[in-house]
Order: structure tokens, then sequence, then C-alpha cells
């Protein structure tokens, strides 16, 4: 009697559960905050619900793409986005009414949620606005903004540029901030968030963000790109001070021509849209010429150049009427010009290779502290300036500057490059001519300090190699780098 009572007592149970609905329940609660963009939805039913009948009820507020699977048989399905959610924004989950497999009633179910917000630097700006990665270089002195995503606690932000602190300018709406690289010294530069800092809602930042950059001056004035090097020999006798376009050379070489004058080999990989003037080459030119793979640009040649460029061949391009022009603002013979489009054309005659003068930023070590020097031999003087991080010239207490910019001649890198000198006798005119196959001693002025090492020719035909006396490797850097060639 009594296992009677109790069957029948089972079977009301289970027949009074069969009429009850089947529950969906949610790993998200409703109005529940800082849930994380890159998570799952997970339903769970009280009974088994189709896969297909999920899907067609569910919805997702903001529309957002994504995927429903099934977890757990069919009773625990999980939708989960494409891509992670939009940080600090609000989204709403709908299920229809459904049936279950048995034909029981699902009820509708809605949940509201807003995602979590992971605060960090967005974007890192120059003055202009571009964008800067690891790598990009800035200007002495420029601006640079930060930009969060979103509006952060000031006082917990901490900012280093190099060993400094960086005084932050923030925004009124906290999301940015700008400080200045007024009086930081030219070279590599890294920037550094560190985290623990906090957003207004005091979530963390949860990790440091680094900029690896560098301060250093740069020429800014338009120029035409070249296949290969362009080498223009460029005067510098008094008439022809203060040349055009030196600012956009890669490399220039001076040396003595004759009676104590010197000439100027001038590289351009990118030439300006004006240089010169223009005169003639000398031996030291066709040996730089096929050392830089290059075309010589000059006005005019002696017979022994000749001779000697046919013994030692560089390509050659001449004063040509339709390329080169002769200018009334300067007297002539200095006033032979040509511009960058023109010295592109030139080019184009010639079946050369492309070639590419290499340029690195050196990472050097080992230096002395020197801010001033003379080359006497070329009467010149050089003063560093810290805060371009670049030198300046005067000969014979001219300070030389770019015609065609009005500004100071600036170079990156002064070397003094130590070879043999052969003062030869022909047709009766002293002729100068330099040793550029072997190899000799080098002085390296660069940034504000002065380094010991060699210069050495590995290849006839391809650029000299030059090493500090510790063994470092001395690339030559990004904008115009000044080589004396001395005895």
């Amino acid at each position: 009697m009594v296992l009677l009572v109790i069957l029948v007592g089972v079977g009301a149970f289970l027949a009074y559960e069969n009429t009850l609905p089947t529950t969906v329940t949610a790993n998200v609660k409703n109005g529940q905050k800082d849930v994380p963009t890159d998570g799952s939805f997970l339903l769970s039913f009280s009974r088994s619900v189709s896969i297909d009948a999920v899907k067609a009820a569910f919805s997702i507020t903001p529309t957002t793409d994504g995927a429903v699977t099934s977890v757990s048989g069919q009773t625990q399905y999980s939708w989960t986005p494409n891509k992670p959610l939009t940080e600090l924004t609000t989204y709403t989950v709908n299920m229809k009414p459904i049936y279950d497999v048995g034909h029981h009633r699902v009820g509708s179910g809605t949940w509201s949620f807003t995602t979590i917000i992971i605060p960090r630097v967005i974007a890192i700006t120059a003055a202009d606005g571009s964008p800067l990665k690891d790598g990009n270089e800035v200007d002495p002195g420029a601006t640079m903004k930060l930009t969060f995503n979103d509006a952060m606690e000031p006082v917990t932000i901490k900012v280093n540029v190099g060993t400094q602190v960086a005084a932050l300018k923030w925004a009124a709406d906290n999301k940015s901030a700008t400080f200045s690289l007024a009086g930081m010294a030219s070279g590599p530069l890294t920037v550094q968030i560190a985290p623990g800092g906090r957003d207004q809602t005091g979530h963390l930042v949860p990790a440091a963000f680094t900029l690896k950059s560098g301060i250093y001056w740069h020429d800014r004035e338009h120029t035409v790109s070249l296949p290969y090097p362009a080498l223009i020999q460029v005067p510098n006798d008094q008439e022809a001070v203060d040349q055009n376009g030196l600012q956009a050379a890669d490399i220039v070489y001076e040396y003595v021509a004759e009676g104590g004058i010197t000439r100027l080999t001038a590289m351009f990989q990118n030439a300006p849209d004006l240089i010169g003037p223009m005169r003639s080459a000398r031996f030291i030119s066709l040996k730089l010429g096929r050392h830089y793979k290059g075309l010589l640009f000059q006005s005019g040649e002696s017979q022994a150049t000749r001779s000697r460029a046919a013994q030692d061949p560089t390509p050659q391009f001449f004063d040509t009427i339709g390329y080169q022009y002769r200018t009334s603002a300067r007297y002539a013979p200095d006033n032979l010009m040509i511009s960058g489009d023109k010295v592109r054309a030139a080019e184009g005659l010639f079946g050369l290779g492309a070639y590419t003068i290499p340029k690195a930023r050196p990472n050097l070590s080992g230096g002395t502290a020197v801010n001033a020097f003379n080359v006497d031999e070329h009467y010149s003087t050089y003063s560093y300036d810290s805060n371009t991080g670049t030198y300046t010239k005067k000969e014979e207490g001219h300070a030389y500057s770019d015609a065609s910019l009005r500004q100071p001649l600036r170079m990156e890198m002064v070397i003094t490059l130590h070879t043999r000198e052969q003062t030869l006798l022909i047709d009766n005119h002293y002729l100068h001519d330099y040793d550029m196959d072997t190899s000799g001693r080098i002085d390296v002025y660069y940034k504000g300090q002065q380094y010991a090492g060699t210069w050495t020719s590995n290849d006839s035909h391809g650029p000299l190699v030059f090493q500090l006396d510790n063994g470092q490797a001395v690339t030559l850097p990004p904008g115009l780098v000044w080589i004396d060639v001395v005895r």
C-alpha cells in the first residue's frame, strides 16, 4: 500500500513537471557591466532544444556577426562574435519564444550588458598629425601627441621620454595629451608608458606602451627620386659659394683641386629642384663615380682627365643643351645649373643598374666630446649644434648655407679621410691625384663626439667601408654626410 502511494506521488510530480515550460538562463546577468569583449554568450536550457531553433530565436543589438555552436549536447549553446565586441558598449540579447524537442514551450528572454574598456594608447602622432611607428623619426623640438581610447585619470599616467619624465598637457576630455621634445638631444629616442595608469572609471592600463623613435634634423625640401646616384661636380671657389642643392645631397666629398682651391663631388640619391653651379671633374671624381656606381655630371673636361677616364671608365654626362642651363643670377663660369627633373631625365639616357647609397643610423660608442674642429687643408671649421644634432661649416670665415633654402648647411656627420696624394705635372698644370682604392685613417664626427678609425676600399666598384678602431662599423646616417679628403 505504501509503495502504491509513493508511485502515485512520483507519477503525479512527473506529470506536473511535464506541464512546466522549459527554462533558459545565461552566463551574463541582465544589467551586468565590464563584460569581456572577447568572450562568448552562453545559453543553458532545462530541456533539449535543437540548434536550429536557437539560431532562429537568437538576436543581438547592436547587430553583430557571430555563430551559435553547441557546448553540451542540446542543452547548452554559446554565441561567439566573429571579432571582439566594441568596448564600453551596451548590447542586448533577445531570445524569442520557441519549443524544445519535446514540444515544451521555452519562454522569451532578454539580457542587456555593457562591455568593459581596456584603457590603452591607440595612437601617437607627430606635430603634423601623421601616426608614428617604431623606426619613424621626429624633428628636434617637435610636439608629440598621445591619444587614448578612453578618458584617463591624468595623475596616474607617467610618460618617460628617454631618461626624462614628460610634462603632459591634457585635452579637456582627458583622452589625449601632448608633450614637447624641446631641449632633448638628437639621437635614438624611446617613449614609454608604464602599466598601472587608470581611466576615470578605475580600469587599469594592463600593459606598457613603447615607441622606439629618434630625434633627427630632416631636410624637408622637394626632391626627385633617382634610380642610381648622381655625382655632380660643384665648384667651391669664392664666386661659387653659396651653392644650390647641397643640403639634399647624401654625401659630399671635398678635396683640393688646384691652387689650394677645393672642389666638391656631391652625390644625390634624390635630386632637389636646383643644383649647381657645375664645373669639371678631377681624377678623384672618376674614382668616386666608380665606387658609388653613379653617373658623373660635369662641365667640360681637361685632356688629362679625359685620358684618365679612358683608363678608368666612369659614365659621364657633360653640359648638354636641354638639360643644363646657364643662369644670369651667377657669374660665368660658375653659372651652369641643372634641375632635379633634368638629372632624372639624363639618367634615363644611360643603362646603368639601380643602386642606392647605403644609409643607416650608426650606433657608435667610445667617442670623445668635441663640439668644434678644424680641417686646415680646406680652411674649414665645423661646429656642432646640439639643438639639431648637426654640424655647420665655415670656410675662411664664411658660414656655408644652401642658396635655395637660404638656411645654414647642416651635416649629420663629418668625416676627415686621410689618404695618399700625388701632385702630377701634366701639360704644365699641377694636378692632384688621391688614392681612393686602398685604405687609410679617418676621424668621424657624429652627435658631438669624435671617433678614430679607418677607411677601406674592399671593392673597386663598391662604396668605401668605414670602421672604428674598436671594430664598430660606421654606417652613414640619412641626411648630408660631408667627407673632407686630406693628406
